[in-house]
């Protein structure tokens, strides 16, 4: 009995998230494409529309076989969902502290509070989050296991077995499999360099992710659905150039970052600055890194305010055109690329200071966050990167969430932890009245 009320006692954080995910569950309908795939085993056989999609729309064969049972048993779903969604807030707690306080569970499931989930219904909601969170899903189960491989810890064939399979159905969505192959690629890499042993099992994993890329590159769909998607969608990017789709790739991520509400890199923000002010830079330094991020970020939300001082300032806020941000002969596109090129540099080089005090932490917070980077980054080679909305900057929303949780943990004291804890929880009440109220209303 007292195991079990310790217990309880340490995660009660999970317990209270599970019971709002499950209520917020009970509001959700059947809506956009979840209502498609319930219609089609009207039409055809699991079989018949697997292979049909295979060849004639997308890779994605094991999440659109869960998407045809799923969409006519939402009950089932709701179930389901409700518990992939705690298991998600769980692992990503393991991952960042394996000996967690039922305080730093509740930071973490608050970070992840301030996502602004309604990005996952630009496609519906059943069809977006099976999409997108249950790969995520899956990809955080393999990272606990990568965790145990990485600090040299032996694990059971079952959990490698298990990994495989974590690995399957993770990577069968190709940011994901982009983010694995990435964070497998540094880990083996910093093992080798640091002359470590590097377990079978990682091996495995990588031979697997490439040939689910292989598998996700060689679908005769997704070349049909680039086709189409161009055609439909965005005719002019067959003409884009190299410098166009990196434009597109790194301006995108910025605008999303700073122009719309992103309370998650806000709070990422806060942290890093307050880590290289903790650390053993000169005070210029230390000012420095406060004053970029945090007043780009505030002149990003309060620019609708500042365009009546300045006409024409407000065109720093504009969203990214098809072609990115850059426009011959417009001045202001000009100063918004100096803008974003600004606050990205500033915050590299803050992440740089703590490499150069903490090596570790440094090259991991490099690591997750470049991995997050790109897998948003690499839409800029899809002519979907419009058409599929928010919803694809999903996983570096995750990225920013681990190296926040990552902050938290390493460079915040006992008195700093509750003055961040204040301006978390003011921004998950936000984020979190703003999506409910989305999913009631819809």
């Amino acid at each position: 009995m007292a195991k079990v009320i310790e217990s309880l006692k340490r995660n009660y954080p999970f317990l209270a998230a599970v019971l709002v995910i499950a209520i917020w569950h009970t509001q959700m309908e059947l809506n956009h494409d979840g209502i498609w795939f319930r219609m089609q085993l009207d039409l055809m056989s699991y079989a018949e529309f697997i292979a049909e999609r295979y060849q004639g729309w997308s890779s994605r064969v094991f999440v659109e076989t869960g998407l045809l049972f799923f969409s006519r048993h939402m009950a089932a779903w709701r179930v389901v969902d409700t518990a992939m969604w705690g298991f998600l807030l769980y692992g990503l707690v393991k991952f960042l502290d394996d000996k967690y306080s039922a305080p730093y569970a509740g930071v973490v499931c608050l970070l992840f509070a301030c996502y602004q989930v309604v990005d996952l219904n630009s496609a519906g909601w059943i069809a977006s989050i099976m999409n997108y969170l249950w790969p995520f899903t899956c990809f955080c189960g393999l990272l606990l296991i990568l965790k145990k491989l990485f600090q040299g810890q032996g694990i059971k064939w079952q959990e490698g077995a298990l990994g495989m399979a974590l690995a399957l159905l993770a990577c069968n969505h190709e940011q994901i499999a982009a983010a694995a192959l990435g964070g497998l690629a540094c880990c083996i890499a910093y093992l080798i360099w640091k002359k470590r042993e590097v377990s079978k099992w990682l091996w495995v994993y990588s031979i697997e992710v490439v040939a689910s890329l292989i598998f996700i590159l060689t679908c005769p769909g997704n070349k049909v659905r680039k086709a189409a998607e161009i055609s439909l969608y965005f005719e002019e990017f067959p003409e884009l150039t190299l410098w166009n789709k990196l434009d597109m790739g790194v301006t995108s991520l910025c605008h999303y970052c700073l122009f719309e509400k992103n309370y998650i890199f806000l709070i990422f923000l806060l942290l890093l600055c307050i880590a290289v002010w903790k650390g053993h830079a000169a005070m210029w330094k230390k000012c420095a890194a406060f004053i970029l991020p945090i007043g780009g970020w505030l002149f990003g939300y309060l620019l609708r305010f500042v365009k009546a001082i300045i006409p024409g300032i407000s065109n720093l806020g504009n969203p990214v055109g098809k072609s990115g941000t850059y426009s011959p002969g417009n001045p202001w596109s000009v100063a918004t690329l100096i803008f974003y090129a600004l606050i990205f540099i500033t915050v590299l080089w803050e992440l740089l200071l703590i490499l150069k005090e903490d090596e570790a932490s440094g090259i991991g917070l490099l690591a997750v966050l470049g991995i997050g980077f790109g897998t948003r980054f690499m839409m800029c080679f899809s002519p979907s990167i419009w058409s599929s909305g928010n919803r694809t900057f999903m996983f570096w929303q995750m990225a920013l969430i681990i190296a926040s949780g990552y902050l938290w943990k390493h460079y915040l004291n006992s008195s700093d932890r509750k003055k961040m804890a204040v301006v978390v929880v003011l921004l998950a009440a936000i984020s979190l009245r703003a999506n409910t109220r989305s999913v009631f209303l819809s």
